[in-house]
């Protein structure tokens, strides 16, 4: 499963999130990242206003079913040699990978709760547009 990676050119404007730019060979990559976002109309901090303890950040995530039904694979690489002349990303987030070689196992897993808060005056507003 071993082979070479050869990049001439990776360009990355970004890498967040708990992910990954990988050449090379790797046995396993488990990436994992959970997210609050916030977006307020008016700005207001408290960093103990929102713990971590939404259901979205506990339930078990299903696994995908798996058949059961025997797999036979062959592969055959002429050349042993992977070879990227090269690559232009704009953004990599959230438990992503990019990897240019072998891998034997991924996990990744991304959550992420929003959490809009809007002024009252916003709803009057709308409300009084609404019945021009």
């Amino acid at each position: 499963m071993s082979r070479l990676s050869v990049v001439h050119l990776l360009r990355a404007n970004a890498v967040s999130f708990s992910s990954v730019v990988q050449i090379g060979d790797s046995q396993e990559i488990h990436l994992s990242a959970r997210v609050l976002a916030v977006q307020r109309q008016l700005e207001y901090v408290d960093s103990r206003e929102f713990p971590l303890t939404f259901p979205i950040f506990a339930k078990t995530i299903p696994a995908p079913p798996i058949d059961a039904e025997p797999l036979c694979r062959h592969t055959l690489h002429d050349c042993p040699l992977i070879a990227v002349h090269s690559m232009r990303i704009i953004g990599i987030s959230a438990t992503s990978a990019v990897h240019i070689g072998s891998t034997k196992h991924v996990q990744t897993e991304s959550r992420v709760k929003h959490i809009r808060q809007l002024t009252e005056r916003r709803e009057t507003y709308a409300s009084s547009r609404r019945a021009d």
